[in-house]
């Protein structure tokens, strides 16, 4: 996913970076070990550095940018943020196009300037690199809602080609990225417009490279240690309440990484539980939201400060007044982030021994959620998105069930993959992080809890969401709801609640559950694993109790109930037409009649192909 571009930047930065290399000088350490000032550490000692790379758009990228589109026009590709408003258009060529300008409202400045302190508040690509010995490992962080998976395979090519042109590889499932989830962020998700692509070539992609670069060139030897506390000061509680006392994910953990011999930070990592989605000003801004406002205040300790969010579905912000009433709401987040990231300096800490361990695996997860596999075929998710890279035949357990059951439930929906990431630091009794690949409930990131502290009892536990991958909300599988069939609901579709309207389906905390979690903590068919899973393996599909072999069914009713909800609605058939994935998108087009007839037969044929077919 390289470009020529970024290719002729990495050779003309390596004279440089050499000189800069060879020019660090050594010293010992207070244990009289040889080391040098920068570029390398002891190999039994933690070896850190850190850096970040303003991502702001430009202006040109802000007024929009021509972009060819399906191959039959062009359409100006506008700066869009995420989290208000929908807009599955953007890659639909002009009359189509302009369809997205009445469904959301892109980015009308480039960055919001805050008069308090005559400083404009940039979005930023934030990066850490850590080892031990030969292992490494890079956390990286961006002011994005989320981020498609096509996105995160160009990032990681960025960062591996990076790392190697300095002789430092990072090896690309050792990349730990997220996204800050802020909804005046990007759009790398395609899900309300997206972002230019020269934004992504020339200034995302470059920016990762450029800040990993800095990073290994600034390592240095380095203690770390870990603050977690529990406070529900900055969140509340967003989904329906079916346990009257729900809440949200009340953990607060900070990691800091420290100059070896002092307390210089060299990178401090936050996670924390609450929506970002308070900044919705006019005119619309990129912004890191309350973000910006806790990162500025741990970096004021000097070094990076990097944010994960961790099982954010059913935690919204809260919390976090000034002292005096502020003149906006950007100045309100700015005070929310710093009363979070002052809570998590003041949290009693401890030291990680220098023992490091990073396992992956790889889960697939179908797709069954009627509105994405609709609009994959519109090409709404192209450039973000590859939803259809292996037959969901071949999902463990899930495959057996739908082989078994296929004639009962129609269209095999389409799969996406994702790492899924565990990191062990200071061993036993140390710190366990998980990577969440989307939005997960505080109920979904307490299984995940309970199996890493069964797995190293006494350990700490960070949950990092948007981590990996952003593949919408997960829910576990018995909070998931549905149509209504009675229709008492209303025009609710194809879900009764806004969690479950935008995730892949219900089988994606289950087969997460089952493929990733349970063997990253080599977890066992146990208490862990409910009656209604474990069936799933003990009787297969014919048993009565496997919940997988429920859900699959219900798709053929998800699917085919859709169309006649939404005409009962009283919306048009045109429309209606979009939300039934069975129905060819050539005929579609027809019945929006907007494009001729042989255009429409090129869009079937874009159809057929998915959204395996990608604009690149």
């Amino acid at each position: 996913m390289s470009s020529p571009r970024r290719q002729l930047w990495l050779r003309s930065s390596l004279p440089a970076l050499a000189l800069l290399l060879g020019a660090c000088g050594s010293s010992s350490d207070m244990h009289g070990r040889s080391v040098s000032e920068h570029g390398s550490c002891a190999a039994d000692q933690w070896c850190a550095g850190a850096a970040k790379v303003v991502v702001t758009p430009e202006q040109t990228q802000i007024d929009g940018i021509e972009e060819s589109r399906l191959f039959l026009g062009s359409k100006t590709q506008f700066f869009n943020l995420g989290g208000f408003g929908i807009d599955p258009t953007q890659n639909l060529p002009n009359p189509l196009a302009q369809l997205g300008n009445m469904l959301t409202q892109p980015a009308q400045a480039r960055v919001h300037h805050a008069g308090r302190s005559n400083t404009d508040e940039h979005t930023w690509l934030r990066a850490a690199v850590l080892a031990l010995g030969e292992t490494r490992l890079v956390f990286v962080t961006l002011d994005a809602i989320g981020a498609g998976n096509l996105i995160q395979d160009g990032l990681r090519a960025a960062i591996v080609e990076a790392s190697c042109a300095v002789d430092w590889c990072i090896d690309a499932d050792h990349i730990v990225f997220g996204q800050t989830h802020s909804h005046a962020g990007a759009d790398l998700q395609g899900l309300w417009g997206g972002v230019p692509q020269d934004w992504i070539d020339h200034t995302l992609y470059p920016a990762a490279a450029e800040a990993v670069r800095q990073a290994i060139a600034a390592r240095e030897g380095a203690t770390l240690s870990i603050a977690q506390g529990q406070t529900h000061a900055f969140n509340n509680y967003r989904r329906p309440r079916v346990v009257a006392d729900a809440q949200p994910d009340p953990h607060l953990s900070l990691l800091r990484i420290e100059a070896a011999g002092s307390a210089r930070p060299i990178a401090q990592i936050m996670q924390y539980a609450a929506h970002p989605t308070s900044i919705n000003e006019d005119p619309r801004v990129p912004h890191a939201d309350y973000i910006y406002g806790a990162m500025q205040t741990l970096e004021k300790r000097g070094g990076v400060g990097l944010y994960y969010n961790g099982p954010i579905a059913d935690a919204s912000g809260a919390g976090g007044a000034c002292a005096a009433e502020p003149e906006d709401a950007y100045a309100r987040v700015y005070c929310r982030g710093e009363a979070i990231a002052n809570t998590a300096l003041a949290l009693p800490r401890r030291a990680l021994p220098a023992e490091l361990s990073l396992r992956n695996v790889t889960a697939i997860l179908p797709v069954t959620n009627p509105l994405f596999l609709a609009a994959a075929p519109l090409g709404a998710l192209n450039r973000y998105y590859n939803f259809t890279p292996t037959p969901v035949t071949q999902i463990p357990v899930l495959g057996d069930i739908v082989s078994t059951i296929q004639n009962q439930i129609g269209q095999v929906p389409s799969t996406a993959q994702t790492l899924v990431t565990r990191i062990s630091l200071g061993g036993v009794g140390g710190l366990e992080i998980a990577t969440i690949p989307g939005e997960a409930t505080h109920t979904f990131g307490q299984i995940i809890r309970d199996l890493a502290e069964t797995a190293n009892p006494g350990a700490q536990v960070m949950l990092l969401g948007l981590t990996q991958n952003s593949f919408g909300y997960i829910l576990p599988e018995d909070e998931f709801s549905y149509i209504d069939a009675s229709g008492d609901t209303g025009f609710l579709i194809p879900f009764t609640g806004y969690e479950e309207f935008v995730s892949l389906g219900p089988l994606t905390a289950p087969l997460l559950r089952l493929q990733a979690y349970v063997p990253l903590f080599d977890g066992g068919l146990s208490a862990a694993i409910p009656d209604y899973l474990s069936s799933c393996f003990e009787g297969g599909p014919a048993d009565a109790r496997c919940l997988l072999a429920d859900l699959a069914r219900k798709l053929e009713y998800v699917q085919t109930s859709l169309k006649s909800q939404c005409l009962e609605a009283g919306a048009p058939e045109a429309f209606c037409g979009l939300l039934n994935p069975q129905t060819p998108l050539s005929e579609l087009c027809l019945r929006v009649s907007l494009l001729p007839a042989d255009v429409c037969g090129l869009l079937g044929e874009v159809g057929a192909s998915g959204a395996a077919m990608m604009t690149r």
